[in-house]
């Protein structure tokens, strides 16, 4: 059952003393097995929707800076059509971005910019799944530096195009886990099951589902409560229900200011949901693989 966002205090103003011991024993743990080259650190998190609209790099970003305050080392990934969504949001610019390492002109560590809370933002990421551009003798070298900038992270965020296209698929499934973003609109709650429907036989349970600009929980529920049963009738998977973030005149304020909402308005309601969204997403340990984002993405 959700709950109301009214009766909840702000996060922002309260020490979370168990997600704070989980985190501080995960760090342990993670520093214990770092040296280890079969340890996977980062988890990888991709943010994709049915259609374009629904705000999903404005959650990435914010995502990401939550994160960030919470003590994790977060990288945000911009693979969005539109080059340089995460910087615009955010008051940063930059002409560089990751076609330039593609090109040989610059290297990854050249082009990695400092976001809000320290997060690290690369930008242009649509062009490692175009296969004209990224040829054999250059994907070598660009996966070492990909694979050593995320070594360093404890969280990778990738916000993906909209649509079902393959694009999105490449950059969706290679991830730890996929949010997908709907709002209580029909034809973004019916693209958004037709964006699920496309990636259902390979991506598995790895699906979560978040409702954005919901008019109350209940709305945000009754679409999640849907969902669900439609995916596990006809397409046999069950949905993670996220939960929700709702409408509220904070998140165009940030958008217009080009200052993320839960730096610019640390006590509406969207920034109070998302931070339940980050005590419920808690870290999972380190998995022993070998197989992290960039080598899933490129090999």
């Amino acid at each position: 059952m959700t709950t109301s966002l009214s009766s909840q205090p702000n996060p922002l103003l309260r020490a979370d003393q168990a997600w704070e011991l989980r985190a501080l024993v995960a760090m342990r743990k993670d520093s214990a097995t770092v040296g280890s080259p079969d340890v996977r650190r980062c988890h990888s998190i991709a943010i994709s929707g049915g259609k374009g609209g629904v705000g999903r790099s404005v959650i990435a970003l914010n995502l990401a800076i939550g994160l960030a305050q919470r003590g994790a080392t977060v990288g945000l990934i911009d693979a969005s059509q539109d080059l340089g969504s995460a910087e615009l949001l955010c008051g940063l610019n930059s002409y560089w971005n990751l076609s330039h390492v593609v090109q040989g002109s610059r290297q990854v560590s050249d082009i990695i910019q400092s976001g809000p809370a320290g997060i690290r933002i690369l930008s242009g990421a649509s062009c490692l799944v175009d296969p004209e551009i990224t040829k054999r003798p250059v994907q070598n070298n660009l996966l070492a530096q990909l694979k050593s900038f995320e070594q360093e992270l404890d969280w990778l965020i990738i916000d993906g195009s909209g649509g079902a296209c393959g694009m999105t698929q490449e950059f969706a499934l290679a991830a730890d886990d996929l949010l997908v973003v709907t709002t209580p609109e029909p034809t973004a709650v019916a693209e958004a099951y037709s964006s699920i429907k496309g990636l259902a036989k390979t991506a598995g349970p790895r699906f979560g589902l978040l409702v954005n600009q919901a008019e109350s929980a209940q709305q945000a529920q009754r679409i999640l409560d849907q969902m669900q049963q439609a995916a596990h009738t006809f397409l046999r998977i069950d949905l993670h229900r996220r939960g929700y973030l709702p409408g509220d005149r904070a998140v165009p304020a940030s958008v217009n200011g080009r200052v993320p909402f839960v730096l610019q308005s640390p006590q509406s309601s969207v920034t109070t949901a998302l931070f339940e969204l980050i005590q419920r997403w808690s870290r999972p340990q380190p998995t022993a693989s070998c197989h992290d984002y960039f080598s899933r993405l490129l090999v």
